[in-house]
This record gives C-alpha cells, structure tokens and sequence, in this order.
C-alpha cells in the first residue's frame, strides 16, 4: 500500500495542468546527498516520499489501521535571490510557497482513488534556504497523513505447533544442558 499511495501521489501532481511548470516530479532518491547540487538543473521540481507510519491499531478482529505519513518535498531556484526562491519572481519565476500552495491544493482531502482515508496536512518544515553558488535555494517539506487497513490473511490467524524441544539444564551456573526432550505433533 505504502508504494501504491506514494506512485499515486506522484501521478495526481504530473497530471496537473496547472504545474506544467514543474521541470520533475518524482519519488525522492537521494537527489541532495550529492554535495555538488546538479540537481538546480531541474527546478521547479516536486520530490515525493514514505516519511513513516505511526504503530497499527488493531481495528477488527483480522484487521489493523495504519497510520501512515508521506512528505512532499518542494523546491525552487532563483538566479535573482534567495528570497525569490520563496516568493515568485517576475515572469515565470516560480517560488516555493506557490509550489506548496499548487500541491496542497491538489492533494487535500483525496483518497486518490485508493481505500485510504482522504490525505490531511502536516507540519512543513525549511529543508534548504540558502544561497548556492550563484543561486538561491529552497526546499520546503510538506507532511501528508492518512490511514488504511492491513487486513491480516485468514491462513495467518491459524498458529500451528508442530515441534517442541525442551533443554534441562540441572546445576545452577552450568550453561551445559544435561537431559532433553523432543516432541512432535502430527496434523
């Protein structure tokens, strides 16, 4: 489910007219672990990724809800400055709060066409704000929460004990086993 909600995520922002703007939408790989930043070339771009689940609840006698967490990440460069990294430049200078502004507008309250329940805001965090060379910098982090079941197989409720083995140890302090029994079960 965690890859079916994250693709279809993906898919809802590529397929926007309204962000034909964005030069990449993809799942995050790592795109800012290279310390050279290649990756300006392709701003404006949307970067989407599992960010966690909180625990399961149980939610039925074979069933558990799962609290799950996406985070899409947001970025946008300027020659002109930082700031405009943020606000929208002249032209079609697009800054990162339009970003947030586009995606949110698009992802808030959908089911995205999978049994989840419909995807809630959370917290947005400044990733990057900073000046690179001869470039401003933003990535913003949007959080996105929703919940779907994970039904457990019928076949996996059945616990079956086929085999036993029992080790005796006799003297206290001794790690040695000094007699044994082995028991198994038949169907």
């Amino acid at each position: 489910m965690l890859a079916a909600i994250e693709t279809a995520i993906i898919n809802r922002i590529k397929a926007a007219a309204g962000l034909s703007y964005l030069r990449s939408v993809e799942s995050y790989g790592g795109q800012f672990d290279d310390d050279t930043f290649d990756v300006v070339r392709i701003l404006p771009a949307v970067w989407v990724t599992f960010a966690g689940a909180a625990k399961p609840v149980q939610h039925g006698a074979s069933s558990f809800l799962t609290p799950a967490t996406f985070a899409v990440m947001c970025c946008a460069r300027s020659v002109r400055s930082e700031e405009t990294t943020r606000h929208d430049g002249p032209a079609s200078e697009v800054g990162v709060y339009r970003i947030l502004k586009d995606v949110k507008t698009l992802l808030l309250m959908q089911d995205l066409g999978l049994d989840i329940d419909h995807l809630r805001p959370g917290a947005t965090r400044t990733l990057y704000n900073t000046k690179l060379r001869s470039n401003g910098l933003a990535v913003f982090a949007q959080e996105w929460h929703t919940k779907f079941a994970d039904d457990v197989p019928p076949e996996a409720n059945v616990t079956e004990l086929l085999h036993v083995g029992l080790n005796y140890r006799l003297k206290p302090g001794d790690d040695l086993t000094d007699a044994s029994d082995s028991l198994t079960f038949t169907r």
